[in-house]
């Protein structure tokens, strides 16, 4: 019986990655991203690790959650990225702040560091492979998107209500993210570009036609700005549920509100790296460790 059961599962699993090989949507106007499941080995939940650890390993093939770890104490969680003692978390260095996360400027924070660790916040989520299957039995990238983007607007909306948004826009350059949603709100726009801002020198806000870098972007020509996301199905869970991942790529200043509002999971890195809003240089968003939430509650990376 074991026997039959494990060839049902395997059968299974091997139909879900051949519909995730090609996700192309026809009728869409342009390209739309092809996604494949990134691991063939379906995960299994350990239960000697905890929540955190299980949610991070799930994501690792998406290149997510490298570095991670169960510490004794997981206050003191981290992804390794900077060397041991330093302290990022630095008021007297700090930029700006918002909600959990804290921006900081410092040049020497991002040299010499290993790159595989270098990973932003991002949303996991478990999907039934069926929701998201066209009707010619593949996975349909449009599909996920959806989920993606209600899930992040959603939690949005809970930490800024009346947030105005434009269109889910599928860029043409899909070498860093797949999916951009977009604001039409300037007072939110301008908020989210001083967060990751050196000099405050900025117009707050995108001025540029969403077709000259969007294949969905029609003829709309709106002041925007936009929450960057990149969309992998990292490999599937023993129970045949997908493991959909989106990093975080651009939007940081509603990270808080993902964090505490998003009914998936979301792992945080202790320090991330992104480029400055009216700067050439490189500046750093912090936490005072790495952790999970689900719900808004924390997992910590912590030892049974």
């Amino acid at each position: 019986m074991k026997r039959i059961a494990t060839f049902a599962f395997a059968t299974f699993t091997t139909l879900i990655m051949a519909s995730c090989a090609s996700t192309s949507d026809s009728g869409s106007g342009g390209q739309y991203p092809v996604l494949k499941v990134l691991s063939d080995k379906p995960y299994v939940w350990d239960d000697s690790i905890s929540e955190a650890l299980n949610v991070a390993r799930m994501a690792q093939p998406a290149g997510v959650g490298n570095g991670m770890k169960d510490f004794a104490d997981g206050t003191h969680a981290n992804t390794g990225r900077i060397g041991a003692g330093m302290r990022t978390f630095d008021a007297g260095i700090g930029l700006l702040s918002q909600g959990i996360f804290g921006v900081i400027a410092h040049e020497s924070l991002s040299q010499g560091v290993n790159r595989q660790l270098d990973w932003k916040p991002s949303i996991v989520q478990l999907v039934d492979a069926k929701k998201v299957t066209s009707d010619n039995g593949l996975i349909s990238f449009d599909k996920i998107a959806g989920i993606v983007s209600d899930s992040v607007k959603g939690s949005v909306e809970k930490g800024h209500p009346g947030i105005s948004w434009g269109p889910d826009l599928i860029p043409k350059d899909q070498r860093i993210s797949n999916l951009s949603i977009a604001i039409n709100d300037m007072v939110e726009c301008k908020k989210a570009f001083d967060f990751i801002s050196i000099n405050k020198e900025h117009k707050g806000y995108i001025d540029q036609p969403y077709s000259k870098f969007f294949i969905n972007g029609g003829n709309v020509s709106e002041k925007h700005c936009i929450i960057s996301l990149n969309i992998s199905i990292a490999g599937v869970k023993k129970s045949g549920e997908l493991i959909i991942v989106s990093e975080i790529i651009s939007g940081h200043y509603f990270n808080d509100s993902i964090v505490k509002n998003h009914t998936g999971y979301v792992i945080v890195p202790d320090i991330y790296f992104i480029r400055a809003s009216d700067s050439p240089k490189d500046i750093a968003v912090t936490t005072n460790y790495a952790f999970v939430s689900s719900k808004g509650e924390k997992l910590l990376f912590e030892s049974k």
